[in-house]
């Protein structure tokens, strides 16, 4: 009989901290899976599961708290924190999938402290897009007409998953082809990966707004948007000057997958990695 792996204790939370969790997995935790679904390709889920419901253990907060999204077959619940955005976890009820993932809990690893997600080996995508059907994007938003298009540039499209929030933007060139992720508490957490477009060039559906929450920490210089709907990040907003004295709200981030892919192949994008760890102090879980 072979020998069963040990069992550690895991933490996590949120990034406001407003709900904290902890479970029980195999030492050490060294993969985890992806999954090839429209939403997880958006929040950049990396799981770790299936994980017993007897091993799950709510710290603070409470499960009923948290934003439920769904979508398609509404058979799997994506929890979230609707104060500051973080996806924390998901729980398969479909009848479709094995008895031995119905019910478990699939916990976001993106949310789990003292766990270096940059260093896990990642097993081939689970094939779950195909249980919800090809995902439609929304209808289009068009650019402001205040806003000139130069000659070679092109315009895309994007949103988060449930459509509530829609943006389009003037790209000054023929295709995008490098975007910049961040290792810093918030980024890490909503797998984003940026760009920088003139504020002046993007233009956001008139309805957007409502949909949006904001949330900002530390010296409250960038606003994080994400839709309060479906928990997807969106944009980071900016505030405040920049060390050469320019204003920072010049420039918007744009969460890249969040643009439509049927205009751009996330896969093909040139990422590099932005060393925000210690700005503004190190990250510490809040009380």
């Amino acid at each position: 009989m072979s020998k069963q792996p040990s069992l550690k204790k895991y933490s996590g939370n949120c990034h406001c901290g407003a709900f904290k969790f902890s479970f029980e997995a195999p030492e050490p935790l060294t993969s985890a899976v992806e999954c090839d679904c429209s939403i997880c390709f958006k929040t950049g889920y990396i799981w770790e599961g299936p994980i017993d419901p007897a091993c799950f253990v709510v710290e603070k907060g409470s499960i009923e708290e948290l934003s439920s999204y769904e979508f398609s077959t509404k058979t799997v619940p994506h929890k979230f924190c609707p104060t500051c955005g973080t996806s924390v976890f998901a729980r398969n009820t479909a009848s479709v999938v094995p008895a031995e993932r119905a019910n478990k809990f699939f916990v976001n690893l993106r949310a789990v402290n003292n766990i270096d997600i940059y260093t896990l080996s990642l097993a081939p995508k689970l094939e779950f897009a195909q249980l919800d059907g090809a995902y439609v994007e929304p209808p289009v938003v068009s650019p402001s007409p205040d806003t000139p298009i130069p000659d070679g540039s092109r315009v895309y499209h994007g949103n988060c998953h449930c459509g509530a929030v829609r943006y389009a933007f003037i790209h000054a060139g023929p295709a995008l082809t490098e975007a910049r992720e961040c290792n810093c508490s918030i980024c890490s957490r909503d797998a984003a990966a940026w760009i920088y477009p003139p504020t002046t060039s993007v233009t956001f559906s008139p309805d957007s707004q409502s949909s949006i929450t904001e949330y900002t920490f530390g010296r409250k210089r960038t606003y994080h948007g994400f839709c309060k709907l479906c928990g997807v990040a969106v944009y980071e907003r900016f505030v405040g000057l920049n060390d050469a004295g320019q204003d920072r709200a010049l420039r918007t981030a744009l969460n890249t997958r969040t643009i439509a892919q049927s205009e751009l192949d996330f896969g093909s994008l040139n990422l590099s990695m932005g060393d925000g760890r210690l700005v503004g102090g190190i990250y510490t879980v809040p009380e």
